[in-house]
Formats: structure tokens, C-alpha cells, sequence
């Protein structure tokens, strides 16, 4: 049935409408009062005019897509980007640092589109694309109106987090694309439409935690959100919710497998390393996580969006609507959570990131609503606020390309984006004048390094890391070139042979540092080692 036939049908029969509540949707008179109706249609004569912006939409997600599709063959893999690189070729249920979806879906897009910089990154540009379309359907759904999907999903382009995770590969990408199909699956079940969207959110939750650990934020920012309404708090004691949970576990299982067999590994390093109280905590790192956030979205697009959720607040708890709430508890506990880790550890800039994705709908929302009584003041924020974003992301893409902004080529964080190709370049020019039927490997004592060697020579070339006993590719009696094979070694920074290292061989030979430059100013130097008849390892040694 259409909504027409939906509203006819009711008009006609009183008895069965029920009340209409203006802000959601119709209550019905069953017992059961978690049933509702949630219209997908927008309401004829409510926000119906605005239609045109779905077609906005389309051209904002096609040209974006489009634009992302090219740049991610401008520049070179980041260390991070090519270290998730080798998971692909060692797939496993666990890493040292995160669990393995990133792995697998490179595998999946380097089978498709080959092993290049477009192979590796176009999974990340399709999966903003289908996080953009999730943004406008809980716009549109929220807020009955195509103009707050259209604006959520702008808001999300505009800013540098959602264009940055379209184009870097981070286990951030997969995890944001399931948190925000949670958002819209928690909706759905409140919402009247079926208890089986309970289960489409805890495989949601165990997709999402396959990609990263902080996923397990989902459950309590749920638990929360059911909590603080009579009509959720219902669904607290129904078995949907915890069934959808530890059907998430179930996914997770063989994460939580491979951990027990290997000591619990990952989760006790993702324990010490974001939780753990360091030497250096206090006021100094909760600053910086305000001032590291406030970067990642734009500065007043940020303030906005701490406004917003401000506003999310005063009207679920006042007016009990459901819509606000959601978009309140899946976001603001997870700023919060980690502004209280500030205050024990470092916490990257990217770690709250799914905390922003039920906050542009709700900024989209509070702003289509009140525009027309927003006062000169508060549209010139906006506008501004926008066009700032707006600004901030084309300079970052801009000085990713090309340095625009004059800072300095070392403290430049887009300079991890270069000299990568031209390093393997070189690489594969020594291998060259080495005899092949000797065998040939590299070492580098960086797992970073072990990805760049491993892409930029076209995996021909075996590598190895140096002194890295829970890395995949560390050098160890059980992994390791045959004996008198010839190694070239490789790091950064440091002119010396890491202690131990040189015995290993019959010779080692330094040979001419390779200089990566940026507007003639040095980035980064690579110290290299050409080492003749390896000697093989003990049982005993890294």
C-alpha cells in the first residue's frame, strides 16, 4: 500500500487510526505500544516540497565518488595504508593492532581492480559512497523531509573526516559503514517495522567489531538509548535486543578464537594502548583531543555539531521523542568516552570518529526545522561554518597533491603520501645488481616499511622485519630466507645497522641514502644496506 492508501484507508476507519502523534508516526491502539508506523514516504503537505533535493543528492554523491575515484591514484600509499596492505597477503583472524576486515576487503578489491593504489583505496571511496546514501535515508526518514537527508549527507562530505576516510585506508571506513547501519537498524526495530531488524543490527555489531574493537561502543550507547524512554525501556525486557547481541559475538568468535591462542595479543595491546595511564596524562592530552577533533570536522563545524547535540538532548528528555534520543546516545557517549581516555592516554584524532555520523543528521535536522525562525546571525554561522569545512577539506586534498601551504615538508602530515614509488624504484634498481639465483629478500625494521616494500616492488621481492616478534612478517627461524641468499636492508632515519644484524652475514656493504624531497625540502632519508651471504638463524634469535 502506498501512504495515500495508508492515510485513506485510516480516515475511513477511526477506530483502527488510532492518534497521530505530528512528530513520528502513528501510535497504535494495540496493547502493545512499541508498534508504530514509520512512513518511508515523506507526508503529503509536510516538508513534501523539497523533493528536489534528492536529486541534489545524486549529483553531490556521483561527483564526489567520481572525484575520489581519481584522486586515490594521485598519491602514494601512506606506511599504515601498505602495512594494512600485507594483511592481504597473510589473511588471518587477528593482527597484533586490529581485527582482520581490512585485510580481507583489500584482498577482495586488489583481486577486482588490481594491486595499485586504486586497487587498495576503492573499497574505502564505495563504502563512503553507501555511508553518504545511509546519512540521507536517516535524514529522511528522522525528519520526513529530503532536504535533511540531502544536508546530512553534505554535511558529512564537507567535512575533513568523511572525505579523509573515503580516500586513506583505516579499519575506521568498514567500522563507520556498519555503526551508521546500526543507527538505521535500531530505528527500524523502535519503530514498529519488525523485531528481525534487531538481528540485521547484531550482525551490524559483529561486522563492525570485526573491523575494529571500539564497535563494542554500539551495545551500551543502545542499552542507553533503550533506557531513557518508556516505550524502549519496554524493549529491555523482550529477548530481540540480546539476541541481536550475542549474535554479534557469534561473528566476532573467531577474533575472540585466535586471541585466546595466541595469548589474548590484540586485545591486550588495544588495552595498553588506549586505556593504560601513561606518564605524560592530564590536561595536556584532553586539549588535545578537543583541539585534535575540532580539526578533523573544521573548528565551526564542530561547534555546531556540539550544539546539536546539546539540542539532541533538550528535546528527547523534554519531549520524549525517539529520533532525538537516537541520534543523542550514538553519539555523544562516545565523545565522552574517549575525552575520559584523554585524560589517561593519547587518543588519536580518528578513534570518536562513528560519534559523527548521527550528529550531521542531527545538525541537518535541527537546521532544516528552525531555518525559517533562525535569525541573521545564526544562518551567517551556518553558511560560514559550512563554507569553512567546505575550504578546510579542498586546502588538505590540495596540499596532498601539491604543497599549497607553506609548512614545513617534515611536519607535514600529507608528506607520508610521497616518495614511496620512487623508494621502491630504487629498491628494485639494487636487486637488480644482485644475482638472482642466489635468492634475494628485504629486511626494515619498521612494520610500516615491510607494507611499502612489499607494494612498491610488486610483492617479487620477499620482506621481512627486523626484530618484530608479534608482526606477521618477522624475521624468525620459522620465517626466513634460505641460507646465502643477499638482503637489502632498509629504515628510516637512522644511519646504523640495528645491533645483531650484521653477523647475520657474510658482508654488509651501506650504500648511498635515498633522499625523499618535497619542494626541494627533505622528507624523509632512507639509510640502505646491501648484505651478501645470509647466514641463517638459531632457534634463539629475533
Amino acid at each position: 500500500m502506498t501512504y495515500k492508501e495508508i492515510t485513506r484507508y485510516h480516515d475511513a476507519h477511526p477506530t483502527m487510526a488510532g492518534k497521530f502523534t505530528g512528530h513520528g508516526g502513528w501510535i497504535s491502539k494495540e496493547r502493545n505500544p512499541i508498534r508504530t508506523v514509520f512512513p518511508m514516504e515523506p507526508m503529503e503537505g509536510f516538508k513534501g516540497s523539497d523533493i528536489h533535493y534528492r536529486q541534489w543528492f545524486y549529483i553531490l554523491l556521483a561527483t564526489t565518488t567520481a572525484f575520489r575515484l581519481l584522486f586515490i591514484q594521485w598519491v602514494d600509499l601512506a606506511p599504515d595504508e601498505a602495512y594494512y596492505f600485507t594483511w592481504s597477503r597473510n589473511l588471518q583472524w587477528g593482527y597484533y593492532d586490529h581485527p582482520p576486515m581490512v585485510g580481507f576487503l583489500i584482498l577482495a578489491f586488489t583481486t577486482l581492480a588490481g594491486q595499485s593504489e586504486f586497487g587498495v583505496r576503492m573499497g574505502w571511496v564505495l563504502m563512503t559512497a553507501l555511508l553518504s546514501c545511509l546519512l540521507y535515508v536517516l535524514g529522511r526518514l528522522m525528519f520526513r523531509s529530503e532536504r535533511a537527508g540531502f544536508f546530512a549527507a553534505l554535511l558529512f562530505n564537507l567535512s575533513l573526516f568523511g572525505s579523509a576516510g573515503a580516500i586513506i585506508v583505516t579499519p575506521d571506513g568498514p567500522q563507520g559503514l556498519f555503526w551508521a547501519l546500526s543507527i538505521l537498524f535500531v530505528h527500524q526495530a523502535v519503530s514498529g517495522k519488525g523485531v528481525s531488524w534487531w538481528y540485521l543490527t547484531g550482525i551490524a555489531l559483529g561486522l563492525g567489531l570485526l573491523s575494529k574493537y571500539t564497535m563494542i561502543l554500539l551495545a551500551p550507547c543502545i542499552f542507553l538509548f533503550l533506557l531513557s524512554y518508556p516505550e524502549g525501556r519496554k524493549w529491555l525486557h523482550r529477548k530481540e535486543p540480546y539476541l541481536a547481541f550475542f549474535l554479534g559475538l557469534a561473528i566476532f568468535s573467531p577474533v575472540i578464537l585466535w586471541n585466546a591462542q595466541h595469548d589474548w595479543l590484540s586485545f591486550r595491546f588495544q588495552f595498553s594502548h588506549g586505556l593504560e595511564v601513561k606518564k605524560q596524562v592530564g590536561l595536556r592530552y584532553f586539549g588535545e583531543y578537543w583541539a585534535g577533533q575540532a580539526g578533523l570536522v573544521s573548528p565551526l563545524l564542530f561547534l555546531a555539531i556540539l550544539w546539536a547535540m546539546v539540542k539532541c538532548a533538550y528535546e528527547g528528555f523534554r519531549r520524549g521523542e525517539r529520533q532525538w534520543l537516537l541520534l543523542f546516545w550514538m553519539s555523544v557517549p562516545v565523545l565522552l568516552f574517549f575525552a575520559y581516555t584523554s585524560l589517561r592516554s593519547k587518543v588519536e584524532a580518528n578513534w570518536p570518529a562513528p560519534a559523527y555520523f548521527s550528529a550531521v543528521v542531527a545538525l541537518a535536522g535541527l537546521a532544516v526545522e528552525g531555518w525559517a525562525g533562525w535569525r541573521r546571525g545564526r544562518r551567517v554561522f551556518a553558511w560560514v561554518a559550512g563554507l569553512m569545512a567546505l575550504l578546510f577539506t579542498v586546502l588538505v586534498h590540495l596540499q596532498a597533491v601539491h604543497a599549497v601551504i607553506p609548512i614545513p615538508a617534515r611536519q607535514d602530515p600529507t608528506s607520508q603520501l610521497h616518495g614511496w614509488h620512487a623508494l621502491g624504484d630504487r629498491i628494485k634498481e639494487i636487486a637488480q645488481s644482485l644475482d638472482p639465483a642466489k635468492g634475494i629478500f628485504l629486511l626494515t625494521p619498521r612494520h610500516q616499511l615491510v607494507g611499502e616494500g612489499m607494494f612498491y616492488t610488486q610483492g617479487k621481492i620477499p620482506v621481512y622485519q627486523w626484530d618484530a616478534p608479534n608482526r606477521i612478517n618477522n624475521l624468525s627461524s620459522l620465517n626466513s630466507p634460505p641460507v646465502g641468499s643477499q638482503g637489502i636492508f632498509f629504515s628510516e632515519g637512522g644511519h646504523e645497522l640495528p645491533r645483531g644484524l650484521a653477523p647475520l652475514f657474510e658482508s654488509c656493504d651501506r650504500l648511498e641514502p635515498f633522499v625523499v624531497r618535497r619542494n626541494s625540502s627533505v622528507v624523509r632519508t632512507h639509510p640502505i644496506w646491501r648484505c651478501a651471504g645470509f647466514k641463517g638463524l638459531q632457534c634463539n634469535t629475533p
